[in-house]
């Protein structure tokens, strides 16, 4: 980002990869020195944000950690500094992937496909024929 360059060709089948110079070095040094106080400001906002707000990023991490997912209603609670409740269709008593029972994960809802026929479980053995 701290180069400037009206160069844009793309390096093919031999072409030079040295940029070529289109402006004096007192130019490309103020623009050098412009853009690296937008980088550093845009870095200290961000840094500002990310430390005065740590809480609320940790109780979204919790958050993702334990349901895997976070909802609106999730993200409003822990934007007003609340502990986020579960997802709308969170079952706590649900397995989840190598939580073992009692993990939680949301029920999908049923199918058309599981109304008509029952489904094998997924990773079962498959029917030889």
């Amino acid at each position: 980002p701290l180069t400037y360059t009206e160069d844009e060709d793309e390096v093919f089948l031999g072409r030079s990869v040295t940029q070529h110079k289109h402006v004096s070095d007192e130019t490309a040094r103020r623009i050098d020195d412009e853009v690296r106080k937008i980088i550093d400001a845009a870095h200290d906002t961000a840094r500002e944000l990310l430390t005065e707000h740590r809480d609320k990023m940790d109780m979204m991490a919790d958050a993702l950690m334990k349901y895997e997912t976070i909802d609106t209603a999730q993200i409003d609670a822990i934007m007003e500094g609340r502990e986020p409740p579960p997802p709308e269709h969170w079952n706590d008593n649900a397995p989840s992937k190598g939580d073992g029972p009692g993990g939680g994960q949301a029920e999908a809802a049923p199918s058309a496909r599981d109304e008509d026929e029952a489904a094998p479980p997924i990773g079962g053995p498959a029917n030889q024929t």
